[in-house]
């Protein structure tokens, strides 16, 4: 496990680096150096497993249990939808993409399959439903790249080596810090990197880990993750992320860490009591 993270960082370093060098963040070297980064932890998997002689029918390929499949694209979406109320009504900041009004939704922008503009309640429920299933399957075909090694392959070594929480915990700090030269450079934080890097990111990370690790283990199979998060980028991104947070943006991300701190927390007792009973 060791020598497959260690290739994992330095290759995906690397490449990071030379986005970083070549243009940052907001360059067309970004854009097309990123998905094959994505794509990095699948990559190493697929070679360990035929260079081990496991063959690729060591990994399960199964789609598991349907229902968490649905799980999986709509709790992250719906976690968005609650983060963007909560941030603002907390006054921490203001939805550049949907707004109440007067018993209605207001889609501002964004690609809603049914289309923006006023929407009663009901009808703005049909529209998130659909544009999550199309979102979190376009979206999850770069995030299969990486469930494929962390949830597919990493996470059961490491739960069968450290046990549920250490194990999760430890492929959470990994996952977080996979992303370092981006976030860094200003990616997920660009107010607060250094901040963001070394202490948001990751325990984000591991609290997103522990639901992950909830859906996979509960399913029997890293698709349901894969929809996760796709869907996770695609609402995450957008709705939240999106927001106008005017000088408030470390406030509205503790918030969002919290939140995911109290997610992640449900995930392992459920977990827990899944083994215990």
């Amino acid at each position: 496990m060791f020598k497959y993270i260690l290739v994992l960082y330095v290759v995906t370093y690397a490449l990071q680096i030379i986005v970083l060098t070549n243009g940052g963040l907001k360059s067309s070297l970004f854009d097309a150096i990123t998905p094959i980064v994505m794509y990095m932890p699948a990559a190493l998997t697929i070679g360990y497993v035929l260079i081990t002689k496991k063959g690729l029918k060591s990994i399960n390929w199964k789609l598991g249990k349907p229902i968490y499949l649905l799980y999986g694209a709509l709790l992250p979406a719906l976690l968005s939808l609650f983060l963007m109320v909560l941030i603002g009504s907390l006054g921490y900041g203001e939805s550049a993409h949907l707004v109440l009004e007067e018993g209605q939704v207001n889609i501002l922008k964004g690609r809603f399959v049914m289309g923006n503009g006023l929407q009663s309640y009901g009808l703005f429920a049909v529209n998130m439903i659909s544009t999550v299933m199309v979102f979190s399957l376009l979206s999850g075909f770069f995030a299969f790249g990486e469930e494929l090694g962390w949830r597919g392959f990493l996470q059961e070594k490491l739960i069968d080596k450290w046990g549920l929480f250490k194990g999760v915990t430890i492929l959470g700090f990994t996952w977080g810090f996979w992303h370092f030269p981006y976030t860094i450079s200003g990616y997920n934080y660009p107010e607060t990197p250094i901040l963001g890097a070394f202490v948001m990111f990751p325990l984000l990370a591991v609290f997103a880990s522990f639901f992950l690790a909830w859906l996979t283990i509960k399913a029997k199979s890293f698709w349901p993750a894969v929809l996760a998060h796709g869907s996770v980028n695609a609402f995450m991104g957008s709705i939240v992320q999106g927001m106008d947070f005017g000088t408030t943006r470390l406030e509205a991300d503790i918030v969002v860490l919290a939140v995911w701190f109290i997610v992640g927390t449900l995930s392992y007792l459920g977990l827990k009591q899944s083994n215990n009973g």
